[in-house]
């Protein structure tokens, strides 16, 4: 009995002392977990913070450019007549947005602080087109500016100036606009030949071409270089985040980040909408092009649809702050303050307040001014319509659900013109390019959906394309889900492709033989 009792509490104290040491390695590896969380953490910040060092880096090296060639450019332009006027005709049915590029030629001119570093902070700029002119000619005559002709322009980054100021003191405006144009199509042909090698190639073109066949894109170059600069870091940031979705999702996630900031960098809130939906359409084409998930594609989707005004947020804010830090913090929050509410919900003429007032504003403007945007949008929606019946046909309707995954990235542009309601409004002869990029958004879904074959992977080449017998498959928008025989005999599920299927049976089909082979030959060597 005694014996019994002691062989008891032995188990007893076994069970409970391995009970403790399962526990112990829980919490250790619950530590682990954490520590490493925190590592991730710390690199993601100490990332951010140092791209935002590099991109006033390049501002203080923009601003190390003299001035006196740049103005004298200037009022070469403003002598021959190509500086100007606002308001201007693109020549495609529109207005171009020449009051822009004025504001953009002049960043960083009429300040008297010689230092590099303080004119970055500050960041100077004249007036626009219609006091600036006589500006241009006052500082190349030598002559100083009246009392509050110089404006700080740190709401913006204004990194433009980085290209603007050291190509306008070398060619004069007319080599800036060339040089635009050239980035503006290097750009576009990156885009797609990235995002092409990912996806399919009609449907990388089909990204671009209602914004390219309905829009005033084409004329930017000549009439608002500034817009083409900004197009183009649109561009560049189709090419990143298509490049860094190839990888994995938290590559898409670093790229969609560094593309935001770019395009932040370079902007002057023209269209945001258009790169946010775009940066989210391609890291979810690529995603599923990738894993034929539909999970997958919509968790793709959902990140870059973050990350990308996030980092754009982050970007902003951090401007503000290196002018909070070197030009006091209420001189730059009132500053900041009145843009934002204004942008936001400020009365001005033209303007109606109200839900689906800015939308409907940038619709019928497209539809109005641009004389091929009626066809687009027939020719478009016909294309979106063919391609997912086809996809439906071909490879069931999980196929089509997954194209229409990918365009929900269109959303967000009406959710940026409802929420920036006065800018949306009053720029609508640009702000209108976000409509026909929604419809590029849903031609890219549409078209690869409908443009891939069934399975992530092509079967290889010179295997049978059979099947074993008895071996059932089903298959979804992710593929082929079989069971497999394993090469020892016994059963394994998993989700493969029909060349692996067929690869693994090929295998087994092999080592069946060789294994026969070896059997009949073992006999001879023995008798030998």
């Amino acid at each position: 009995m005694r014996g019994a009792k002691l062989r008891f509490a032995g188990i007893f104290a076994g069970r409970f002392t391995g009970t403790l040491a399962g526990s112990k390695r829980g919490t250790f590896a619950g530590g682990r977990d954490i520590r490493a969380l925190l590592k991730k953490g710390a690199w993601v910040v100490a990332g951010i913070v140092v791209l935002q060092a590099v991109l006033f880096g390049l501002l203080v090296a923009g601003e190390t450019v003299p001035e006196k060639p740049i103005v004298d450019n200037l009022a070469a332009a403003v002598h021959n007549g190509t500086y100007g006027p606002s308001g201007a005709p693109d020549r495609m049915g529109g207005t171009s947005d020449t009051f822009t590029e004025c504001v953009v030629a002049g960043t960083g001119l009429g300040s008297s602080d010689t230092n590099p570093f303080s004119r970055a902070v500050y960041m100077p700029r004249i007036s626009n087109c219609a006091d600036g002119a006589q500006q241009i000619l006052d500082l190349a005559a030598g002559k100083p500016l009246a009392p509050g002709a110089v404006s700080g322009y740190f709401k913006y980054w204004a990194g433009y100036t980085v290209l603007t100021r050291p190509v306008i003191a070398l060619f004069g405006l007319d080599g800036m606009r060339i040089v635009a144009g050239g980035l503006l199509l290097l750009s576009g042909f990156a885009a797609i030949a990235v995002l092409a090698g990912r996806t399919r190639k009609w449907a990388a073109v089909g990204l671009l071409a209602p914004l390219i066949l309905a829009s005033n894109l084409m004329s930017t170059p000549s009439t608002s270089f500034s817009q083409a600069i900004s197009i183009s870091a649109i561009f560049l940031g189709i090419a990143i985040s298509a490049w860094a979705a190839g990888k994995s999702l938290a590559w898409a996630a670093g790229g969609v980040a560094v593309s935001a900031a770019l395009f932040c960098f370079v902007d002057l809130l023209t269209t945001p909408a258009i790169p946010w939906a775009f940066s989210a359409a391609v890291v979810a084409g690529v995603t599923f092009a990738r894993t034929r998930r539909i999970r997958s594609t919509i968790q793709a989707g959902a990140v870059a649809g973050i990350a990308w005004p996030l980092m754009f947020a982050i970007t902003w804010v951090s401007r503000w702050i290196i002018a909070a830090i070197f030009l006091g913090y209420q001189q730059t929050y009132d500053f900041i303050q009145k843009n934002v509410d204004f942008r936001t919900t400020g009365d001005y003429q033209g303007v109606t307040m109200g839900f689906g007032h800015p939308t409907a504003a940038n619709w019928h403007y497209w539809l109005s001014h641009v004389p091929t945007a009626k066809a687009v949008l027939l020719v478009g929606g016909l294309m979106i319509l063919a391609a997912l019946a086809v996809a439906w046909v071909r490879h069931g309707w999980g196929r089509a659900a997954a194209g229409l995954v990918i365009s929900l990235a269109a959303v967000a542009i009406p959710l940026w013109y409802e929420v920036l309601s006065n800018h949306s409004q009053i720029h609508s002869f640009f702000t209108y390019r976000g409509v026909p990029a929604a419809l590029g958004v849903g031609l890219f879904a549409a078209l690869l959906v409908a443009g891939l074959p069934a399975n992530s992977r092509g079967r290889r080449p010179g295997l049978p394309a059979r099947r074993a017998a008895g071996v059932p498959a089903s298959d979804d928008a992710g593929g082929a889900r079989e069971r497999f025989p394993t090469l020892d005999g016994g059963a394994g599920a998993g989700r493969r492709s029909g060349a692996d299927a067929d690869a693994t049976q090929v295998c087994e089909t092999e080592v069946s033989a060789t294994g026969s082979a070896a059997a009949n030959a073992a006999p001879n060597v023995t008798a030998k």
